[in-house]
C-alpha cells in the first residue's frame, strides 16, 4: 500500500466529509418525501411519541458530544514529535470518527422522523447537518488541532 503524504490524507478525509454529507442530505429528502406522502410509520400515540422524540434528542446529543469531545481527546494525544504523514494519518482517523459519530446522529434523527412525522426533529437534523459542515476537515483546521509549524501548514495547502 502507498503511503500518503501529509495532502494526500486531508484529500481521502474530505472524501470521507463529501460521501457523509452527500448521504445525510440524501437521507433527508427520502425520509421527508416518505413522510410527506405516507404520514408516519407509527400510529399517532402521543406519550409513545413523546418518549420517542425525547429519545432522538438524547442519543443525538450525546452522539455529537461524542463527536467533538472524544475525537479531540484523541487529536490532541497525537505526538508533536512525529513526523506530518504519521500525524495525519491518525488525524484522519479521528476525523473519520467525528464523521461516523455525526452521520450516526443524522441517521437516528431521520429514523425517529419517519416514525413519528414529528417536524421539530427536522430542526434537529439541521442542526446535525450545521455540526458535520463545522467539521470539515480542512488544512486551517487541521493546522490549527495538530499545532503544526508553518512549513508543514504550508505542505497541508499544496
Amino acid at each position: 500500500m502507498k503511503q500518503l503524504s501529509g495532502y494526500g490524507h486531508l484529500k481521502a478525509a474530505n472524501k470521507h466529509y463529501g460521501k457523509v454529507f452527500f448521504s445525510l442530505i440524501l437521507l433527508l429528502v427520502f425520509v421527508s418525501i416518505m413522510v410527506s406522502n405516507f404520514g408516519p410509520v407509527l400510529a399517532h400515540d402521543p406519550g409513545l411519541f413523546a418518549g420517542m422524540k425525547t429519545l432522538a434528542y438524547i442519543l443525538a446529543g450525546v452522539l455529537l458530544v461524542l463527536a467533538y469531545a472524544l475525537v479531540q481527546k484523541k487529536i490532541h494525544r497525537i505526538p508533536q514529535e512525529w513526523p506530518l504523514e504519521d500525524k495525519m494519518a491518525h488525524y484522519r482517523k479521528a476525523t473519520s470518527l467525528r464523521l461516523w459519530l455525526i452521520g450516526a446522529a443524522g441517521l437516528l434523527i431521520s429514523l425517529f422522523f419517519l416514525l413519528t412525522a414529528d417536524t421539530n426533529l427536522i430542526l434537529v437534523l439541521a442542526i446535525v447537518l450545521i455540526f458535520l459542515i463545522l467539521s470539515r476537515p480542512g488544512p486551517f483546521k487541521a493546522g490549527s488541532d495538530l499545532k503544526l509549524s508553518e512549513e508543514d501548514k504550508k505542505e497541508l495547502l499544496q
